[in-house]
């Protein structure tokens, strides 16, 4: 009776799951949870969406095969919240000739995909491989490639890159569907013009935004047209005025906007455009200090503290301590280079719950400035503050190469948890709305506002560098690091992430951010055990289960003598 019983409850529950699916994560970092929005996108999905994936073969490097497994389970987990996933694994080197080989590698290289060459060790003998860790995805007609490997760093193992990778799955395939689901991409305008950071040195996020917005270097030149289109109707003579962006990206202006450029960028903001503003309150720079032990530090004259003020916050012209910090490195007394704290280069780590900066990792800083918050009635949500331990210079700032060697004293760093990014959300009121003259504010062609219509975003950061990539050279010019890189370290910090983030929250893409990468610990084997102890661990795999089932037969054969014999 109890063995039917049970039969009848295993076939309910097989029936009950194939209407309701669940599953249960065990996992301490939720790999196999997907994000609400994820979810939520995938039921939106109404045609089939085909994922070919690039990495298959038997030859495959140990990581390369655990990725490959990974990237399976994550599409299994997106085909168990619509039906209309499918996806295949393809051998790129599976080819019967060499011009076949040749013609798939010259097309994959053309959509931007690269092949990554590896080096493995197998029985202490090494392989040298090229895997193609990428992927095509097909939608509604339209198609995408996608590099599914994250960029490569000197120092970095091909297990750490791999797991980078690993963590980075679901934000790939939903960046793949919602690019090929959106019909026209958001516009995203980078201003230049007032000393803004060089092309070189936003080169990295503008690569990492270019599959997804419309990307356009803009000057203002006092243009009221630059960030603004008027279209005129020929049937009342009636002007409509349209923002031509979506988000604006202001990164580290240090020249002085005129009256008539702040005039645009406060009109772009009345029609509803949202800003991502990253500036220097100080002209602070360690280029002063490759010279000389000691630099001064002087306030920028961008003029843009009244508008900023105006919208809700005022960036302080002073100079943070923070003892969390980077290091920089300095000779020490044994005439050897090492890294020692550089308390103006503060890290960042996030606690906050919004989107923008939840669960983000450690950021990094130049000559951060302190942020205040000016009471009106705009919304405003810290998104990323100092450490508990913070001293404050107020300018004009004395940098010396000495202050590295400042002890952390509590009377001195006697500051806490300042802001340094803030987010602005509201109606905001216009700069000039008690400025213009009435027959300036009514021509029908200015189109002036005094306030917005309807509520819009802003983000100000008080360091112009947040956005800015290192650069280096080499035998073929200049080239880029990744943006958050820190060569001394070689570590990369997770300032990417942040910009994008605010770029995709402004954008109106949180879904996006919802399904950034999450941390994932990966449980290594200790190589030097598994080269010098392979026989023994071999052994033991195939004996202790052997062992296990035949203590366990022994076990049932006493328990049931000792049973029976009681009878």
């Amino acid at each position: 009776m109890a063995l039917l019983a049970l039969l009848v409850a295993l076939v309910f529950v097989n029936i009950i799951s194939k209407y309701i699916f669940t599953r249960f994560d065990l996992t301490a970092e939720k790999r196999y949870t997907l994000s609400a929005s994820t979810k939520e996108m995938l039921g939106e999905v109404d045609e089939p969406v085909l994922f070919r994936i690039y990495l298959e073969g038997d030859d495959l490097p140990a990581e390369y095969r655990r990725f490959r497994n990974d990237i399976k389970n994550m599409l299994d987990q997106f085909r168990a919240y619509s039906r209309f996933i499918e996806y295949e694994f393809v051998n790129p080197n599976d080819f019967k000739t060499d011009e076949e080989k040749k013609q798939f590698y010259q097309t994959i290289v053309k959509k931007g995909l690269t092949p990554i060459p590896v080096t493995s060790e197998e029985g202490g003998v090494q392989k040298q491989q090229v895997v193609y860790p990428s992927m095509e995805v097909s939608y509604r007609g339209r198609e995408t490639a996608i590099q599914l490997q994250s960029a490569g760093i000197s120092g970095r193992s091909t297990d750490e890159v791999v797991n980078s990778s690993v963590e980075n799955l679901e934000y790939n395939f939903v960046t793949a569907i919602h690019r090929l689901s959106r019909p026209v991409k958001a516009r995203v305008g980078f201003l230049l013009g007032h000393g803004e950071l060089e092309k070189i040195d936003i080169f990295d996020i503008q690569m990492s935004l270019v599959e997804d917005y419309s990307l356009e270097n803009v000057y203002l030149n006092e243009n009221i047209n630059a960030l603004t289109g008027r279209i005129m109707n020929t049937q009342d003579s009636t002007i409509t005025i349209n923002n031509k962006f979506d988000v604006l990206v202001v990164p580290k202006p240090i020249k002085a906007f005129s009256d008539k450029d702040l005039y645009v960028l406060d009109q772009f903001v009345m029609y509803g455009g949202k800003i991502l503003w990253l500036v220097d309150a100080l002209d602070a720079d360690m280029d002063s200090l490759q010279t000389k032990p000691q630099t001064f530090a002087t306030r920028l004259a961008t003029n843009l503290d009244e508008m900023f003020f105006n919208y809700g916050v005022r960036v302080n012209p002073d100079l943070i301590m923070d003892y969390r910090c980077r290091g920089i490195p300095m000779m020490g007394n044994d005439n050897r280079m090492q890294l020692v704290p550089w308390y103006y280069f503060p890290t960042l780590v996030p606690n906050s719950d919004h989107p923008i900066v939840r669960n983000l990792d450690v950021l990094k800083t130049d000559f951060i400035s302190t942020i205040d918050l000016i009471s009106n009635d705009i919304n405003k949500t810290v998104l990323l503050t100092t450490s508990d331990h913070v001293h404050i210079k107020n300018a004009p700032v004395n940098i010396q190469l000495t202050d590295a060697m400042v002890q952390v004293d509590n009377q001195l760093f006697n500051r806490s948890n300042l802001p340094v990014a803030v987010l602005l959300e509201g109606q905001f009121k216009s700069l000039f709305r008690n400025r213009l003259a009435s027959q300036f504010a009514s021509l029908s062609e200015i189109g002036y506002k005094s306030q917005c219509d309807k509520p819009t975003q802003m983000i100000v950061v008080s360091d112009g560098d947040m956005i800015r990539n290192g650069t280096a050279y080499n035998e073929q010019g200049q080239y880029p690091f990744p943006l958050g890189y820190d060569r001394y370290t070689n570590v990369e910090f997770a300032n990417k992430t942040f910009i994008l983030n605010a770029i995709n929250y402004l954008a109106g893409d949180e879904g996006m951010i919802d399904a950034r990468p999450r941390n994932i610990d990966i449980r290594r084997l200790d190589l030097a055990k598994v080269r010098d102890q392979r026989g023994l661990y071999q052994f033991a795999n195939l004996f202790y289960p052997i062992l296990s089932v035949l203590i366990l037969a022994v076990v049932v054969l006493v328990s049931r003598k000792i049973k029976y014999k009681k009878r």
